[in-house]
This record gives C-alpha cells, structure tokens and sequence, in this order.
C-alpha cells in the first residue's frame, strides 16, 4: 500500500476534526451543553460536552463513504449503522440523563444487532496450538463483551486526553494489524479514527476545552468490541491480543468494578474510585498520571502486537502485562 495513503488519512482527519471542534465549542456553550463540576468531577469549571459527535461523525461518514465503493458494502454499512446507532443513545444520555435501566436495554438491543451483523467468538486462542472452544457459550460471551467494552471506555473517560490517548494507540495499533491480515479498507478506517481522536486531543489536553461525553466513548468502545468480532471470525486475530492491547483500561475497570461489588456499591451509580482518579486525589498531578498510563498504553501496544503476529507468545504477553499492571 501506498504509505500516502495512510498518512493522508491521518493528516486530513485531524485536521478536519479539529477544525470542526473549533466550530463546535461555541455552539455547544451558546446552548449550555456543558459539564458543570460535581463531587466526582475532576474540573472545577463548565465544560462543552459531545466532543465525540465530530470524532463519530468523522468515521461514520468514512464508512458510508468505503460502502459504496468497497466490494464489501455490507459490512461498512453495518459498522456505520451500529456506530451511529451506538453515538445517538450517547447524546441523548449526555443531554438527558437516562436511567441506567433505559440506557442498558438499549445497548441490549445494539449488541444482539451487533452478533446479528457480524457473528460471534467460537473459540480463544491462549497459545499457537491452544484453543479453547466456547460453542455455544461465544455467543453469550461475545455479547456480554460488547456491553461491557461499550461500558468500559465510557467509565474511563474521566480525565483529560485519557480516553482520546487510548484510543489514538488502540485504533492505530488495529490498523497495523488489519493491514498485516491484508484488510486495507478497515485499517483506513482505525487511521481514520486515529486521526479524529488526534484533532480531538488537542482541544482535549489539560486544560481540556471540550469533553468527549457519552456519545463519543460508549460508540468508540463498541466499535473496537466489534473490531474484535470482526477480525478474529475472518482472520483468527485472537481476542486476548485485544485484550492486551486495551489493558489499561480493562485492568482498571475490571478491579474497580470488583472492589465496588465486593464492598456491597451500587455500581450503576457514578463514583470516583478509579486508580487514576484515586492518583489525582493523591494530589499526583493530571498530567504526570496522563503520560504515565500512555507509557502503559503504548507498551500494551507493543506486547498485544507481538501476541497478534506470534500465537505462542500470547502467555506471555498476558503475564508481563499483568505483572506491570499489578505493579501500576
């Protein structure tokens, strides 16, 4: 592949997602569309709030766009569906809070169109000769993975370029590796998230001007859960390797959420108890923590990557990345 192509793809999103955020800003504030600081907030002033509408919209419009001129319509029309779909259940919660009972049955109904459009996980693969076959189980696995990587990403999206910095590593390691499996079409489409996500980062960073909000985090998560379903069912990428390569947010959600559950929390609600909201009430400053988990993030990315192209190290992978997680 021509390298113009991709790097292309990277500039010109950027700066049309930057350009756009800028336009966005005032508009957002003219309607007070804003985050006002509570006791869980990690900002002390009213922030624009739906940042993730030019990152989605960037993509969506792409993915229509590969539709009609790729061979495989379908499956870039999928993905545009069940991203805007996904992106609009985000806004209409970031403008009025819906209950957790309402916004969880929609993303009911999302994941079941997600297994419908694109199947589900048969099997892990934990080494170069050894699967673990789910059988029917991969279909409920899969779908409870969806909801909770949808969940996830929204659940860490609480500090300034975190969100946007994990998704930058994660969308341009994904395209490495689709490129590898020889799929040019959906690695242009992690360029052009990757892209997106940059244009948004820079109106991000500490101080941030603009927030991603739900409909940019919830959407971004399903999308990389429906990356992961996609490419281990046409080319046996293994899950784990997307496991690893989102460790830090899977470690730090997953713990929290146990130590909420095991302290008898109502873990629906908003709290602050992540580690690096715990960091920054350490008095550790934002920045440092930011830089920190992008270190962390960027040597997942190399770990993953190396499970992706050889099987065998998969173990591994998982125990040095654990070791460093635990660590953190």
């Amino acid at each position: 592949m021509n390298f113009l192509i991709p790097l292309s793809a990277l500039v010109v999103t950027a700066l049309v997602s930057w350009w756009l955020l800028g336009r966005l800003i005032p508009l957002l504030k003219r309607h007070q569309l804003v985050d006002r600081p509570n006791q869980r907030s990690m900002h002390t002033e009213s922030v624009p709030l739906g940042g993730g509408v030019v990152i989605i919209g960037v993509l969506v419009c792409f993915l229509l766009l590969t539709a009609i001129i790729s061979s495989r319509p379908w499956v870039f029309a999928a993905l545009a569906v069940l991203l805007f779909s996904w992106a609009c259940l985000g806004w209409w919660d970031d403008r009025h809070d819906l209950s957790p009972r309402r916004r969880m049955l929609f993303q009911l109904v999302f994941a079941l169109l997600t297994l419908l459009a694109f199947g589900y996980v048969t099997a892990l693969q934990l080494g170069s000769d050894m699967v673990l076959p789910l059988s029917l189980f991969g279909g409920a696995l899969t779908f409870v993975g969806v909801i909770w990587l949808a969940n996830l990403y929204n659940f860490m999206d609480g500090m300034d370029g975190l969100a946007a910095n994990q998704t930058i590593i994660a969308a341009l390691t994904t395209a490495f590796w689709f490129w590898h499996a020889g799929d040019l079409e959906i690695a242009l489409s992690c360029l052009v998230l990757a892209g997106a996500s940059y244009g948004f980062l820079l109106w991000n960073w500490l101080p941030a001007k603009i927030f991603m909000g739900d409909v940019g985090s919830i959407a971004i998560g399903a999308f990389f859960a429906t990356l992961i379903i996609y490419g281990n069912t046409r080319y046996q990428l293994p899950v784990a390797s997307f496991i690893l390569l989102l460790g830090v947010f899977v470690f730090d959600t997953s713990v929290t959420l146990l130590n909420r559950t095991l302290k008898r929390e109502k873990i629906w609600l908003p709290h602050s108890s992540h580690f690096y909201q715990r960091l920054s009430h350490a008095g550790v400053n934002r920045a440092k923590i930011v830089m920190m988990l992008t270190l962390l993030m960027l040597l997942c990315s190399v770990i993953s990557s190396i499970t992706v192209i050889d099987h065998g190290r998969i173990a591994l992978g998982a125990i040095v990345e654990l070791a460093v997680l635990f660590a953190y």
